[in-house]
């Protein structure tokens, strides 16, 4: 309890005292989430005033499920990176906007009997049936960043933001091939971030 005391002692110090000026602030780290088991980290580096390159890992999972002989294996990572814009509307709070680019890759195999891979963006799922399945599903898009900024301080802020998106993917096997288009925007397409400057 000491330490976790300590902890939240220096955590709260570092929060109130900045050590540098705003203007050496470069880099931004923080923790995105579009719902509550859904989270992924965001790092964001100053290009210039108001703008700033922006790199998030949005997703990842990996499930292994056994049942008598049968073994399911589920893999899945994707990321993003782009460019920010950023308009101030008054001290505290911004507007953000900006472009990224999208991709993910997910793998999933079955030893026998049925698996149904999900066709991304929350659009629905397709049902292999067979034997010693392998389905790779890559996807790439572009995503359109549209959100706002309250900034609780030098160092400290949340953003909520919209990011629909324009997303090509395909699933492969040894089964049969299927092609998807999406575009739009779902639940996955909001988020908010918290987000500490360095």
């Amino acid at each position: 309890m000491k330490i976790l005391s300590t902890f939240f002692l220096i955590f709260g110090l570092c929060m109130c005292f900045p050590v540098f000026s705003q203007d050496t602030l470069r880099h931004e780290l923080g923790i995105r989430t579009s719902s509550l088991n859904s989270f992924g980290f965001i790092y964001k580096k100053k290009i210039k005033e108001n703008v700033y390159r922006r790199h998030r890992l949005a997703f990842g999972s990996l499930g292994l499920n056994f049942a008598g002989n049968n073994t399911l294996v589920g893999f899945s990572a994707g990321g993003a990176t782009g460019k920010e814009k950023r308009r101030s509307i008054n001290d505290k709070l911004q507007l953000i906007y900006g472009t990224e680019l999208i991709a993910g890759i997910g793998l999933s195999t079955l030893t026998s009997g049925s698996m149904t891979v999900d066709n991304g963006n929350g659009t629905g799922s397709t049902v292999y049936e067979g034997s010693n399945l392998v389905i790779v599903t890559p996807s790439v898009g572009v995503g359109f960043v549209l959100g706002a900024q309250y900034n609780f301080n030098p160092r400290w802020y949340v953003s909520g933001e919209l990011i629909p998106s324009i997303e090509v993917s395909g699933s492969f096997g040894n089964v049969t091939s299927i092609y998807r288009f999406n575009a739009g925007f779902n639940s996955s397409s909001v988020g908010i971030t918290g987000a500490y400057r360095f």
